[in-house]
């Protein structure tokens, strides 16, 4: 039977449909673990996560679940570990016990202590954004750049001048934060573009975070007439701050959320206008990638930058006079 499961060893046809036949029989499932520390090949990936000061929010879980469905279509069964990015001794550890085969890692930092990590481990790993230095590394990541052109184009045609950008703290900009910061750069190059004036409002991801927001804004932006948002849970906050002060939505502010999946935008009061890749395939894409080297095949050559698309909904429109 054991030859049947590994394929260490040649058996005829005949002889592997009677075991398979037998095993269907007594309803047997094989034991991925015991054929990884006998075969070195256990049928496990790990999508390395870090919960952070957020958790994991709609449009997170979206590319978990591409990963996952993607890996299950190669034969992988797909952990989730959250361990934070910081924590590399863990991940040390956790590595070594030889369970996973290879590792996807999210939440990436522009110097992420985990890439050289695995490097020096030499485990097959595939990265959901990507660090300042990329030879000869794989990555999917959203094209940032695109994104801030869409949003702040979308706003500018409607007249807005005045623009707030939300990120996640500022914690989150210090460490080199990969969205965050490429976001705030591409928010920046683009209105400088189109004429624009942007300030930067940094916020804690939570309902509490999004109200403070706007109550920054009151106090030393009210000419602001549109915001682009990259933190889903301080984007819900500000949404519920701005209606009880009776701030209407968008004929008050505009608000546009990026690098966020439909998923979100779709449930929100009022659905919002967002520019934005899509988070599930860039999901199965890095499960693609990391099976690919699994096989052997460069890591160089897999690189991505997903396309991005503006959805225009019911949180945007003119800027008010």
């Amino acid at each position: 039977m054991s030859y049947v499961l590994s394929g260490a060893r040649p058996i005829s046809p005949a002889t592997r449909e009677r075991i398979l036949a037998a095993m269907a029989e007594l309803g047997y499932t094989p034991n991925l673990l015991a054929q990884g520390l006998a075969g070195k090949r256990t049928g496990i990936v790990s999508l390395i996560f870090p919960v952070g000061e957020h958790g994991m929010n709609i449009t997170e879980f979206e590319y978990v679940q591409g990963a996952v469905e993607q890996a299950r279509a190669h034969g992988y069964h797909l952990l989730l570990w959250p361990i934070e990015v910081d924590d590399v001794e863990e991940i040390r550890r956790v590595v070594a016990q030889g369970l996973v085969e290879g590792i996807i890692l999210m939440e990436i930092r522009s110097r992420d202590p985990r890439v050289p990590l695995l490097e020096e481990m030499g485990v097959p790993f595939t990265m959901i954004g990507r660090p300042l230095e990329t030879a000869g590394r794989s990555f999917v990541d959203a094209d940032f750049e695109a994104i801030g052109e869409l949003a702040v184009a979308h706003l500018a045609s409607l007249g807005h001048r005045n623009i707030a950008l939300m990120t996640h703290s500022q914690e989150s900009l210090d460490t080199g934060y990969g969205p965050m910061v490429r976001s705030r750069d591409a928010v920046d190059a683009a209105a400088k573009r189109h004429g624009v004036h942007v300030r930067l409002f940094p916020a804690a991801s939570t309902l509490a975070g999004g109200r403070e927001v706007f109550e920054r804004i009151l106090e030393a932006a009210p000419e602001t007439t549109g915001l682009i948002a990259v933190n889903e849970a301080a984007t819900a906050g500000l949404l519920v701050a701005a209606a009880r002060q009776g701030w209407m939505v968008p004929g008050d502010l505009s608000v546009i959320a990026i690098n966020t999946s439909d998923g979100f935008a779709e449930r929100s009061v009022p659905p919002l206008t967002t520019a934005t890749a899509e988070p599930r395939s860039m999901g199965r894409l890095a499960a693609d990638f990391l099976v690919r080297r699994l096989r052997g095949e460069d890591p160089g050559g897999f690189q991505s930058l997903a396309g991005a698309a503006l959805t225009v909904r019911d949180s945007t429109a003119k800027a008010r006079n």
